[in-house]
């Protein structure tokens, strides 16, 4: 079977279409094969994005930044998790202000 030029172009546009369909279906889904992105992170977009910078600063690895997308290798996600749930939570300035001045009430978070 032979094709002609009209046809062959006509077939790459209907599938250049489809794959452009599917592609931005999983770009505002935040899938990528082993990957999370902040869209879908259980970090929160906040702290995901800020653990991609880390990373990426540190050469820690697992992270990366494809414009405006911020992804995490499963492990690196799976390690920011554990991170995240045995960092020490924030005093507030007030219990510290409280300790400060020797007042009741200040060791509490």
């Amino acid at each position: 079977m032979k094709l002609d030029h009209a046809t062959v172009e006509a077939l790459l546009a209907a599938l250049a279409d489809a794959v452009a369909e599917r592609v931005v279906d999983r770009l505002r889904a935040g899938e990528q094969a082993g990957h999370i992105d902040q869209a879908a992170s259980s970090l929160g977009r906040r702290r995901h994005i800020a653990a991609v910078r880390r990373r990426l600063q540190s050469g820690a690895g697992g992270a990366v930044q494809v414009g405006r997308r911020y992804l995490l290798s499963d492990a690196a996600h799976a390690e920011e998790v554990a991170r995240a749930s045995t960092a020490p939570g924030k005093r507030s300035r007030r219990a510290e202000l409280m300790d400060e001045l020797g007042l009741e009430g200040g060791s509490a978070h």
